[in-house]
């Protein structure tokens, strides 16, 4: 067993452990990096239903969170780096599409910004839903310091995702956007290009069959307990902070080196 643990570890260090997503319909959790992520989540208690599922191109979501700015101490700044606001659209897209009605989206977002007085990468945390063809973000983080703490100890910080019944101290605008509180933006999305459709050809006799009825929407799943992180996944999350830059090589080694004496 000792054995077995060890080559599963030396393993995911060496980034040969592959991770299999999901299928689309049943996956609840994109993950960019290990403080960057999109996730299914239920409403909030009393909230009424979304309009999901929902088809939208990663073109038109980058283009609507490339265009929300955040006020901060330098003035106001782009809330997603370009860079990210792209990453992001792309997952967005594919998880707004198998969203249920009673569901909406939580996002977590970490990278370096250019824009924040701290030079360790900083977290922005929404609420995402779609109500009327419009984008709904609701920010309760836009600059917090996540990463570095949990390089030290590894305990995983606590996110809020904004609330649509108690506003967050951030302060958002964008053009063109209907400003529901200072933290929460509705924005419009833009209009999908238009495609030609073909016209099917029936013989004169040939009668199409009915439709078929659509099969009823599954309720969403509990949300269960987040496991404590095991040693393996530990470590694979400390090579990946190394990996983005978001810890040095001097603390990498001296962790990494802590780690293992548990074995």
């Amino acid at each position: 067993m000792h054995v077995l643990r060890t080559a599963l570890v030396l393993a995911v260090l060496a980034g040969q452990v592959p991770i299999q997503a999901a299928p689309p319909k049943t996956r609840r959790q994109w993950d960019l990096s290990v403080f960057s992520w999109i996730r299914r989540s239920p409403v909030e208690p009393g909230a009424p239903a979304n309009s999901h599922p929902f088809q939208v191109s990663p073109k038109a979501l980058e283009q609507t969170l490339g265009s929300v700015l955040v006020a901060s101490p330098q003035g106001e700044e782009h809330l997603f780096d370009e860079s990210e606001a792209a990453g992001l659209s792309r997952s967005m897209s594919e998880a707004l599409a198998v969203t249920l009605p009673g569901e909406d989206l939580e996002l977590v977002s970490t990278v370096k910004r250019l824009g924040a007085i701290s030079s360790y990468a900083l977290t922005v945390t929404a609420r995402v839903f779609i109500v009327g063809g419009r984008l709904n973000l609701l920010v309760h983080d836009a600059r917090r310091d996540v990463a570095f703490a949990y390089g030290m100890n590894f305990q995983m910080p606590k996110f809020e995702f904004g609330s649509r019944a108690k506003a967050s101290a951030v302060v958002l605008r964008a053009e063109g956007a209907e400003v529901r509180r200072p933290d929460w933006l509705v924005l419009p999305l833009p209009a999908p290009e238009p495609q030609a459709k073909a016209t099917p050809m029936l013989p004169p006799a040939t009668i199409a069959p009915a439709p078929a009825a659509p099969a009823p929407i599954a309720p969403a799943p509990a949300a269960t307990p987040v496991p404590s992180p095991t040693l393996e996944g530990r470590l694979l999350r400390l090579k990946q902070l190394r990996e983005q830059n978001l810890i040095t090589e001097e603390e990498y080694a001296k962790r990494k080196q802590e780690l293992l004496r548990e074995l």
